[in-house]
């Protein structure tokens, strides 16, 4: 059953994130508000897997967390892309590479709150590309054998939802 929503108010408004507020009616006639965010663009990441067939991981550093977090490359898809273009533009711009995108799943990475996907595609025969970088983000590229990422996570070195969902994935395809 679903519910029946009977008032959305905007609470914030900012170009990267919107929250509202829904008052609703659950099935049992109860009523309640309930918060999410709106206007989440879909992501993608890849797993660019090398002819030697190491995987790129990524640290990056995350704001609310004040450090360096292992990631895959990624990131939102603008406005009017799909999500193969998405990846493959991220990749670019991340990494300085493209390469033979294949897609082996996607995830709502918060159910709860957005309505936002997170696609996760396998990059393969990589190339050296041209992209222009984005100036808030900066990476170390680190090439891993599958056994020394899954050592990272066993470790809890890499711990980003993404990352693990991705690998999830990953493993069950290949």
């Amino acid at each position: 059953m679903t519910w029946k929503k009977l008032k959305t108010t905007k609470i914030f408004d900012h170009p990267r994130l919107q929250i509202f507020e829904d008052k609703v009616e659950l099935p049992g006639g109860h009523k309640t508000d309930y918060i999410y965010f709106g206007n989440v663009p879909d992501v993608a990441t890849i797993i660019a897997v090398n002819n030697d067939g190491q995987i790129l991981l990524q640290k990056e550093y995350s704001h609310p967390q004040n450090e360096k977090l292992f990631q895959f490359p990624g990131g939102a898809l603008e406005k009017g892309e799909s999500p193969k273009q998405g990846a493959a533009r991220e990749l670019a711009e991340e990494t300085g590479l493209a390469g033979k995108l294949t897609q082996i799943g996607w995830f709502y990475p918060d159910n709860r709150r957005k309505t936002q996907k997170m696609y996760v595609f396998v990059a393969r025969n990589l190339r050296e590309v041209q992209a222009t970088k984005d100036i808030e983000e900066e990476f170390e590229d680190y090439w891993c054998t599958i056994d020394e990422i899954n050592k990272k996570i066993k470790n809890n070195d890499i711990c980003n939802y993404s990352a693990l969902a991705g690998w999830s994935f990953f493993l069950q395809t290949n």
